[in-house]
């Protein structure tokens, strides 16, 4: 056992110790503000490529490589050109990372900003700093021979959009393009074909623009030989030559849709109507956006068109259309009805349906049930109740029972759709479904049996389109999908 003393001895030393680390401590945290901290190093960014002095002629290359040594913690960089050595005034680039690209297209506008006029050559000066003014940029400076593409096309812009309008067919389409020095004439190429290989236009034009007419350029959708669709999109390729390069590296791309309209012509008769492209999820479809009005069938052949209380005419105008012996139709809806035809009595259809073959001109055919189907959903996915199709004036109210049309988007497609009516029991008379603010848009189909309803129905909600049986040779309107596109 210790002794007394001994245990206060222990216990001193015990807290002499304690006070010198308490003291140590204090000593260490009193001078920690005042220790000077190494600063953190980073080395300079070093350039790799382009080397120095390289000859770059934008019209052989697609792209220019720029590349550098990455530098520590550094995650944006400036890629600066200027056309001063001392790098003044630059062209800024920022770079996520290295190495960055830079197309031929983009490095021409940089060089126009730079000052280097098309199709001549000058120096550009590069250099790479960190994107933050406190991290390491480079100490070296680098330069160019740039020669700058020919000059570019202008207008029409890049993927741009044309719907020639049959109402304006004098409207210009300008093309033009920047000048190329000590250059007289322009060669215009316009092709189907990416590489502008079999031309649709090749002009000689003296200034660096010129206009084409939608009367022209419709002439070019007609053009058989051309292989042009006739209503849906077509892809052309447009570029300008001088000698013999081409201003722009790759063509400028637009897309042309011809004039919406259909000339239908049968013997002595000639009806123009008015058509509409609908797109349907990838594709595209050409409807008639008018109700049929011929009274021949294709071959030229007179319809028996001897008024709607005759039950052997075959067809009958909408002016005269009747819901009862001594009741019209709407007038609004005999104005947008066209002609209603009793398809049953059109040909032979007892063992087969043959009444789309003698009505529908070459290029076009009778829906089926499905295109109404597609149509419907089509036009859904854009509003409440079919607005899209429903001609405006047969719908004064905007409303169909409890639902409310939006009148900005009615007949926005251009369908021109309408409750026409037709009857279920073999009536002469139209006596369902032609009523102003209508529920059922009733239609022809590839049938004698049948007819299409675009409707909204409460077990639906929205609704959409089905079929419904079709009164014995009841009088029914009819609408065409157009074929000839898709040849």
């Amino acid at each position: 056992l210790l002794s007394r003393r001994q245990r206060q001895m222990c216990i001193r030393d015990r807290y002499i110790s304690f006070l010198l680390l308490v003291f140590t401590g204090l000593s260490c945290w009193s001078c920690k503000d005042d220790v000077e901290r190494p600063a953190l190093v980073t080395s300079e960014i070093e350039l790799a490529v382009p080397k120095n002095d390289v000859s770059i002629d934008l019209d052989k290359v697609r792209q220019i490589t720029f590349a550098w040594q990455e530098a520590f913690l550094v995650d944006k960089y400036n890629l600066l050109l200027s056309n001063s050595e001392d790098m003044s005034s630059p062209v800024v680039v920022e770079a996520r990372r290295t190495p960055h690209l830079i197309s031929s297209s983009d490095m021409n506008d940089i060089a126009a900003k730079l000052g280097i006029a098309s199709g001549y050559t000058g120096k550009i000066y590069w250099t790479v700093q960190s994107g933050k003014s406190s991290q390491p940029s480079s100490a070296e400076i680098r330069s160019l021979m740039v020669t700058r593409l020919m000059a570019q096309p202008l207008t029409p812009a890049k993927d741009t959009t044309l719907e020639l309008d049959y109402e304006a067919m004098d409207t210009e389409v300008k093309f033009s393009w920047e000048p190329m020095p000590d250059t007289e004439s322009y060669q215009l190429l316009i092709s189907a074909n990416a590489d502008l290989s079999d031309p649709l236009i090749d002009m000689e034009v003296e200034k660096t623009s010129t206009a084409l007419t939608y009367s022209q350029l419709q002439e070019m959708v007609d053009n058989k030989a051309a292989g042009l669709k006739r209503y849906k999109a077509n892809t052309l390729y447009w570029n300008v030559k001088v000698g013999d390069r081409l201003m722009a590296n790759s063509a400028w791309r637009f897309k042309l849709y011809g004039t919406k309209i259909f000339t239908d012509v049968r013997g002595d008769e000639s009806i123009t109507y008015k058509v509409a492209v609908i797109s349907n999820g990838d594709s595209e479809v050409v409807w008639l956006a008018e109700n049929l009005r011929t009274t021949k069938l294709n071959t030229g052949e007179s319809l028996i068109c001897e008024g709607q209380e005759n039950d052997k005419s075959q067809c009958f105008p909408a002016e005269e259309a009747k819901k009862s012996a001594t009741t019209l139709v709407p007038d609004a809806i005999r104005k947008v009805a066209g002609m209603y035809y009793r398809i049953g009595l059109i040909g032979d259809n007892s063992s087969s349906v043959t009444w789309p073959n003698l009505l529908a001109p070459e290029g076009w055919r009778v829906p089926e049930l499905q295109d109404y189907v597609n149509l419907a959903k089509a036009s859904l996915d854009v509003c409440d109740y079919l607005e899209v199709l429903r001609c405006p004036e047969v719908y004064p109210s905007l409303q169909i029972g409890d639902k409310k049309l939006k009148k900005d988007l009615m007949n926005s497609w251009g369908m021109n759709m309408a409750p026409c009516g037709t009857n279920r029991d073999g009536s002469l008379y139209i006596k369902e479904f032609g009523d102003l603010d209508g529920l059922h848009m009733v239609f022809a189909i590839n049938s004698v049996s049948q007819f299409a309803t675009l409707e909204i129905a409460a077990a639906t909600a929205k609704g959409g389109a089905r079929a419904i049986a079709l009164g014995k040779n009841a009088p029914i309107v009819v609408r065409l999908i157009y074929t000839g596109d898709d040849k």
